[in-house]
C-alpha cells in the first residue's frame, strides 16, 4: 500500500530547539537516516521517538548519513525503511502540548501558568487542530512510501525491547550497554510539559466533541496505525 499525505499536509522545513533549547535542527518531510552497511534507513517523524531514536542509533557505533528519500539516488541501495508509529490521539495530546511549550502560546512570561481555562481558546486548539510539525499527521511524514518496505514499530510500553530485541538480531549490535534517558521521548512527565498536558486530557477525556475532532482530523493516521504489521 502507497501512502498518501493527508490533505492538510505539511512539508515545510523548521528550525527548532532540540534539547531543552540547547540546539537548533532542522526537520522536514522526507527526513530519513540510512544505517550504513545495513539494509535499514530510519525515517524521522516527530513526536514518535525521535529524539530517542537519533541517540539510540548514534549509540550503535554504525556509520550513518542523512538524505531525503523523496530525492532519488542512482547509488542508494534498495532500503527496508524503519517507521514507529503512535496512536493518533495520544500523539496529538503530545505535539498540541510540545508546539503549546515550544511557542509559549497563552502564556504571559515565563514567571506565568498557561491560561487554558478559556471555552473560546480551547475551541481554536481542538478544532485547528494541526499547527506545527509536531501535530500534523504521521503519514505526512511516510508519503509515497510503500508499505511493503517498511518495518513497523508500535511506540507502546514494550516500544524500548522490541526496538532492542530488533537491534541484537536484525543488526547483530548489542544493546546491553546502551543508555536509555528518562523521559527522553515521554515529555509529559517533564516538569514544563506536566500542567498542560494534564489540561489537554482532561479535556479530550471529558469533552466528546474534542475526541471527535481530533478522530476527524487524523483519520488517515488511525486508517495506517490499524493496518500495518508491527514487529515483534
Amino acid at each position: 500500500m502507497i501512502i498518501t499525505r493527508s490533505k492538510s499536509h505539511w512539508e515545510k522545513p523548521e528550525l527548532w530547539t532540540h534539547g531543552y533549547h540547547s540546539k537548533r535542527v532542522i526537520r522536514f518531510q522526507g527526513l530519513t537516516i540510512d544505517i550504513v552497511g545495513t539494509k535499514y534507513s530510519y525515517v524521522s517523524i516527530g513526536k514518535v521517538a525521535s529524539t530517542f531514536m537519533n541517540k539510540f542509533l548514534e549509540s550503535l557505533k554504525y556509520p550513518q548519513t542523512v538524505y531525503d528519500y523523496n530525492v532519488q539516488d542512482e547509488y542508494r541501495l534498495p532500503q527496508t525503511y524503519m517507521v514507529i508509529l503512535r496512536d493518533p490521539i495520544e500523539r496529538w495530546c503530545s505535539g498540541i502540548v510540545e508546539y503549546l511549550v515550544n511557542n509559549k502560546k497563552f502564556k504571559g512570561d515565563d514567571n506565568m501558568s498557561f491560561n487554558l481555562k478559556d471555552r473560546e481558546t480551547l475551541d481554536l486548539i481542538f478544532g485547528v487542530a494541526i499547527f506545527d510539525r509536531h501535530t500534523c499527521p504521521q503519514v505526512d511524514y511516510l508519503n509515497d512510501l510503500d508499505t511493503e518496505n517498511c518495518i513497523f514499530f508500535k511506540l507502546d510500553k514494550g516500544f524500548e525491547d522490541t526496538i532492542k530485541r530488533f537491534t541484537e538480531k536484525e543488526l547483530n549490535v548489542p544493546t546491553k550497554d546502551v543508555i536509555i534517558t528518562d523521559n527522553m521521548y515521554n515529555t509529559s512527565e517533564r516538569n514544563t510539559h506536566k500542567e498542560l498536558r494534564e489540561v489537554i486530557n482532561f479535556e479530550i477525556n471529558n469533552n466528546p466533541r474534542y475526541l471527535d475532532q481530533i478522530k476527524s482530523h487524523f483519520v488517515d493516521d488511525t486508517i495506517l496505525y490499524n493496518s500495518v504489521n508491527y514487529y515483534e
